[in-house]
């Protein structure tokens, strides 16, 4: 055991170095943009399909295109509005001190054994708010794991990987659900004029992927991740005080006003008619979904300053202004490395490079005779790897969907079956993928903790997840097949 465990760490610390010796986020976007710019010169014009070629970026088009949109490439950039605006709730709470009282006063006294499983399930099952939980749940969840003694990179690792590798698990029917379920319909009806492809297409299979991922992170972390990361520094050595008696008072007035916040807003969503249901009364589709970051913000903010006025750490609207300004100035680094980012992932959409990528290997797995469950694993693992070309879920079902769901029915399996593997490969590489809009912001919060850590370092913690995520989700699929059970209501696996 000792061998293996030995062997383990070097292959661990192997992949750190490398991984470390990589140039910063900054001039790796810059590198990768350039040879995005060579190769859309040498395949210029190179048709994909009937309607898609290859475009040049350094063609008139390419350079007109590029200087109209670098601007908007920015400023449109998901995760830059997201971050600042959440922090202003967030951030409020860090230095009010009004997280940390109630993560001392409630969460502290936890038993140890169930907050990892905890904060995956969260991040699983956040991810019906969207993208916002990148920004709340990992970071909330190292502040969790420090508060019980345990080391805040782990607790940071089960919350990533709840909220990116779990992205399509979940208990309920999310936004991603409908997406997928569209495409998924459009694809089929290709060959069957009136295919019908529901948003609970995938339900039943989804419930249980939520628990197996819960489990499974748990150990990883618990028996992998965590026991490694205890033999090294962690930076941030303050210790827990003690609450103090104006500290529960301004508690228990932050938690009214919390609940008031919530009576108003549940006012807006519970009844049918209320002002933030979609259509026919939606809840999925409505503008609450689409107003969630504000609803985050706000539902840290109130409370936050309710807690800082009691405690008199705001006196004036001036001292309000100096702690938002502070929590915002933190984010300067991530504001910078956004640019670069940002450009490289438009550039990269514009020059349709990704669609070739994923287009000519979903034609060569075509071309190849194999048996029905090894095409399925191939399908899979072909799917990871476009993960790391194309972020969009979006983006890559639908050049996926047209490809492999009339492939899939004429082996006799259905449309459903053939999302859900595709929702697994989709979910699993998100946390290590380089096209993860959220990665840098990973990468600046280990860095809290450890100034050392890097984007190498970010890979050694999540590779065991990642690959035991891709493991166990394959497994439940292959079990679902065998027993060929029901995806979701009337939603079966073969054809």
């Amino acid at each position: 055991m000792g061998i293996k465990t030995a062997k383990k760490n070097v292959i661990f610390t192997f992949i750190e170095r490398i991984g470390n010796k990589l140039p910063h986020p900054i001039y790796m976007f810059i590198i990768l943009s350039l040879i995005v710019v060579v190769v859309s010169k040498v395949l210029d014009g190179k048709e994909i399909t009937e309607n898609i070629a290859v475009k040049n970026l350094v063609s008139k088009e390419g350079l007109i295109w590029f200087s109209k949109t670098m601007i908007d490439n920015f400023i449109k950039f998901p995760p830059l509005g997201m971050v600042i605006v959440t922090m202003l709730g967030i951030g409020l709470g860090e230095e009010t001190g009004f997280i940390s009282a109630v993560l001392k006063i409630t969460i502290i006294k936890a038993p140890v054994r169930l907050v990892t499983a905890i904060v995956l399930f969260t991040g699983i099952m956040g991810n019906i708010a969207g993208s916002a939980v990148f920004i709340i749940i990992p970071p909330l969840a190292a502040l969790i794991f420090k508060s019980l003694g345990r080391h805040p990179i782990a607790g940071l690792a089960a919350g990533y990987m709840g909220v990116a590798g779990g992205l399509s698990a979940n208990l309920l029917i999310t936004p991603t659900d409908v997406i997928n379920s569209g495409i998924t319909q459009l694809s089929a009806q290709t060959l069957i004029h009136n295919y019908q492809v529901a948003p609970t297409s995938n339900w039943y299979f989804m419930i249980v992927s939520t628990f197996l991922l819960t489990l499974v992170g748990t150990l990883v972390i618990e028996k992998i991740i965590e026991p490694k990361l205890e033999k090294e520094l962690c930076n941030d050595e303050e210790k827990i005080e003690e609450v103090t008696e104006q500290e529960k008072k301004a508690l228990k007035f932050s938690m009214l006003s919390l609940g008031i916040y919530f009576i108003l807003l549940g006012i807006t969503i519970i009844p049918t008619n209320g002002i933030l249901r979609g259509e026919n009364g939606s809840v999925i589709n409505s503008p609450f979904m689409e107003s969630m970051i504000l609803i985050l913000t706000l539902m840290f903010f109130i409370p936050s300053l309710v807690y800082g006025i009691i405690t008199k750490k705001i006196r004036t609207k001036e001292e309000l202004l100096s702690l938002m300004t502070k929590s915002i100035s933190q984010l300067s680094s991530f504001i910078l490395l956004c640019f670069f980012a940002a450009q490289f992932v438009n550039i990269f959409k514009y020059t349709n490079l990704g669609v070739l990528i994923s287009n000519k290997g979903a034609l060569l797995i075509q071309n190849l005779e194999i048996p029905k469950m090894f095409i399925i694993l191939v399908f899979i693992l072909f799917c990871t790897f476009v993960n790391f070309f194309i972020g969009s879920l979006s983006a890559k079902w639908t050049i996926l969907a047209p490809i492999f769901v009339p492939l899939f029915i004429k082996l006799g399996l259905t449309p459903e079956f053939t999302q859900a593997a595709f929702r697994i490969a989709d979910s699993v590489t998100n946390p290590i993928s380089p096209l993860e809009p959220f990665l840098p912001f990973m990468v600046i919060c280990m860095q809290k903790y450890n100034k050392n850590y890097g984007l190498g370092s970010l890979i050694t913690v999540m590779l065991p997840l990642t690959i035991s995520f891709l493991i166990f989700w394959t497994l439940l699929l292959f079990v679902w097949y065998w027993l060929n059970l029901p995806l979701g209501p009337g939603s079966y696996i073969f054809m």
